[in-house]
């Protein structure tokens, strides 16, 4: 069947707030862009001078214009091709649709949209549904095991105050620790089953609680000879649950030291305003860093970076934080340190328990 060229006014096909519409033409063996237009190409770090009369090889890393290229060779057969991609932080959809001339394809027309927002939304529902299903295992999970660890606990106790033999008192404390430990590891399956069980706001001196955890924190820090350094300007009070924003807090520090090298290096620890309605925390330090693959999967439950880690305590952090209505922003880098910044409201009057300090 004979396709007839027909004019196209491409003016009404550019989604000019949320993306572009391009064009391109197959001249000998390679695609050469003729057209683009639309305020996404800037987003992406593009502009049409970059792009028009030029190949996907000209704009684009190796191995993204061989990806593309063979969307274009299929659009060029007469396809209609759908695909998604990312560039410049973007992630977008591209439709290739081609125009015929007497049963020839003579160009091909692109328009691309910004599916950024989409997709952030879809990874959120599916972090949802993991949570959903994480939480009835935890909360089966924490039920089966806290019942015979509070007896082992109790038994162990009992052993360790009446037994004659004293070179066996450190394996019965090994075995407190390790019970110790599992009991932590049932409180962070029951938090993450029922996270709003227990929580209580109360305005908290949030000066006084960053230095406690830096207090408490600090034997840890002086074994690998680390230095914790803590900068605020001001008095900053916030309504929170004081024992919830310890916990982040501390596990945070905690990452930071084993994650610093031994002697002489610090940790930055910062309290700022942000705003009449919000507070900024920020701990940075100049350890290790995280690489861009374990980067993307650090907030997923049972994920950790560490040998021993149960992939559960940033999980837990991110929870308080959303409890609260905050937010926490995590930038790394490989081999040049990592940058935590915890934003949280300043008021909660609604839901808050004056406590003086």
């Amino acid at each position: 069947m004979n396709h007839q060229c027909n004019a196209v006014d491409y003016e009404q096909f550019i989604p000019r707030e949320t993306g572009f519409i391009f064009k391109f033409e197959k001249v000998g063996n390679t695609f050469i862009h003729t057209f683009i237009e639309g305020k996404l190409i800037e987003k992406v770090g593009l502009c049409p001078e970059f792009v028009v009369g030029k190949s996907l090889f000209e704009f684009l890393p190796p191995e993204q214009a061989q990806r593309k290229e063979i969307f274009y060779e299929k659009a060029w057969n007469g396809e209609h091709v759908n695909y998604e991609g990312s560039f410049g932080g973007i992630q977008y959809l591209a439709i290739l649709n081609p125009v015929y001339h007497n049963g020839v394809t003579v160009e091909v027309i692109g328009t691309t949209i910004d599916i950024t927002k989409e997709k952030v939304r879809e990874k959120q529902v599916q972090q949802m549904e993991k949570l959903s299903v994480v939480g009835e295992l935890a909360a089966g999970i924490a039920h089966e095991i806290r019942n015979p660890l509070t007896s082992m606990k109790g038994f162990a106790k009992i052993v360790k105050e009446s037994v004659t033999d004293e070179k066996l008192i450190p394996y019965l404390e090994i075995m407190l620790d390790e019970m110790e430990r599992i009991n932590q590891i049932v409180n962070e399956f029951m938090f993450i089953a029922k996270p709003n069980e227990n929580i209580r706001f109360q305005f908290t001196n949030i000066n006084k609680l960053l230095s406690e955890c830096i207090q408490f924190m600090g034997p840890q820090a002086n074994l690998k000879s680390i230095k914790v350094e803590f900068d605020s300007e001001a008095q900053i009070s916030l309504s929170c649950d004081r024992n919830q924003i310890k916990q982040v807090l501390i596990n945070i520090l905690q990452n930071a030291i084993e994650a610093t090298e031994d002697n002489g290096h610090f940790i930055g620890v910062s309290l700022e305003e942000a705003s009449a309605d919000s507070v900024i925390i920020t701990v940075s330090d100049k350890g290790c860093g995280i690489s861009e693959s374990r980067f993307n999967r650090l907030f997923e439950p049972f994920y950790s970076t560490k040998e021993k880690g149960t992939g559960l305590g940033l999980l837990t952090c991110k929870r308080i934080i959303d409890l609260h209505q905050g937010s926490i922003d995590i930038e790394s880098r490989l081999g040049e340190g990592t940058t935590i910044k915890i934003v949280l409201p300043r008021n909660r009057n609604a839901e808050s328990i004056l406590i003086a300090e």
